[in-house]
């Protein structure tokens, strides 16, 4: 249960202390993509994403993104990370360590430097603390969603977890 288990959770992304975090030493932010930045097969960011992720690199801190998913050459998402010069890892196999070991590695950044942000435990919370990240938990964006992750809403209730949607 330990693993599923985030180390903070917050009720929004804009909730989340980050300057805390910084003097807490961490420089690198793993973000989920799904529910997390952006709603499922959206196809772009919110404005107020764009302005976060935008600030954040401009505080100092390394970001990349991980998603399970492929996204199309022509996305809105793909080139908006570009231009803000954001790596995205794109069929990351979350929970399994190998998409956040990939990030870590094109940031310069060690486990015990970076967190993790996601909406899910059993994808990004499971394999975050399998990489030894500080693990942050979000509600999803939305209740709008693959069938996949509809499951793994189901098992994350059956595992005791509330909140559900923002």
């Amino acid at each position: 249960m330990r693993l599923i288990r985030p180390h903070e959770e917050v009720n929004s992304l804009r909730a989340l202390d980050f300057r805390h975090l910084w003097t807490r030493g961490f420089r690198a932010i793993l973000f989920d993509l799904d529910n997390t930045l952006c709603r499922w097969r959206s196809g772009e960011f919110p404005r107020p994403t764009l302005t976060l992720l935008r600030r954040l690199r401009e505080q100092g801190f390394k970001i990349a993104v991980l998603t399970n998913a492929r996204l199309p050459q022509d996305s809105p998402v793909r080139s908006a990370l570009a231009t803000l010069g954001v790596p995205l890892i794109e069929r990351a196999r979350k929970p399994l360590p190998f998409g956040f070991r990939r990030a870590l590695r094109l940031l310069g950044a060690k486990p015990t430097e970076a967190v993790v942000v996601g909406d899910q435990l059993l994808t990004d919370i499971l394999g975050g603390r399998l990489t030894g990240l500080y693990t942050v938990l979000v509600p999803p964006l939305s209740g709008y969603e693959a069938r996949r992750t509809k499951f793994n809403r189901v098992l994350e209730r059956l595992l005791g977890r509330r909140t559900l949607t923002r």
